[in-house]
């Protein structure tokens, strides 16, 4: 594994699961990666009551490939990534009850800490030979202002189109992140702590010779 070659998500939310310092990669800001339809984060999770799930309206997703790695990307089967980054605007979240929604932005701190992020820091593919490929990824995923390092897998393929969608899933504790998870009604209605962030986003390497990308990521 070359270290200096990171994919950058494309996930969470996902929704999310480092240390306090800025993560290798800083996550991409609306100015400098284009929210898409096709790119999709949601959380699932349950309490003692009922199952929810709460999803984004907006996803941002920024890749650097490296395409003087051609080795790699022969052996991967991928195209081989320099960086990559994931942002999702935590007001963006949307669980089909605005009261919901409310106790989530609540809970995620949304306006002292309006995204959620992950910035991957390294990449393995497991199998290359088979038509779906199994990614293994570490970054830095930032929820509520708290970052924890974590390891998360997902699947790469081609759609109809020739994209490449990178698609997973993620169960995380919200008291890792500092988050006591919502209680409503006396106690009655309590939220578990356990939640599951899905993704399928779609990864659009860009060559950046000069560094525009990685500035405007910073």
């Amino acid at each position: 594994m070359k270290p200096s070659h990171s994919l950058l998500l494309g996930c969470s939310l996902v929704l999310a699961a480092c240390v306090s310092q800025s993560p290798p990669v800083s996550p991409p800001s609306p100015q400098s990666a284009a929210a898409t339809t096709a790119d999709r984060v949601w959380v699932t999770g349950t309490s003692n009551i009922v199952d929810f799930t709460c999803s984004a309206k907006q996803v941002y997703v920024s890749a650097e490939a490296a395409p003087e790695d051609f080795e790699r990307t022969k052996e991967d089967g991928l195209p081989a990534v320099r960086s990559a980054a994931l942002q999702v605007p935590v007001r963006s979240l949307d669980c089909g009850i605005s009261q919901q929604n409310s106790d989530l932005f609540e809970t995620l701190g949304a306006t002292a800490n309006p995204t959620i992020s992950f910035a991957l820091s390294d990449y393995s593919v497991i199998d290359p030979s088979e038509k779906v490929r199994r990614v293994r990824m570490q970054g830095a995923l930032r929820i509520a202002g708290v970052e924890r390092r974590i390891v998360l897998y997902g699947n790469v393929k081609r759609n109809a189109a020739g994209e490449w969608i990178l698609a997973g899933d993620r169960q995380i504790n919200l008291r890792d992140f500092g988050i006591a998870p919502p209680r409503r009604f006396l106690g009655l209605l309590r939220v578990r702590d356990e939640v599951t962030v899905h993704f399928a986003v779609t990864v659009r390497p860009l060559i950046d010779p000069l560094g525009v990308l990685s500035t405007s990521l910073q």
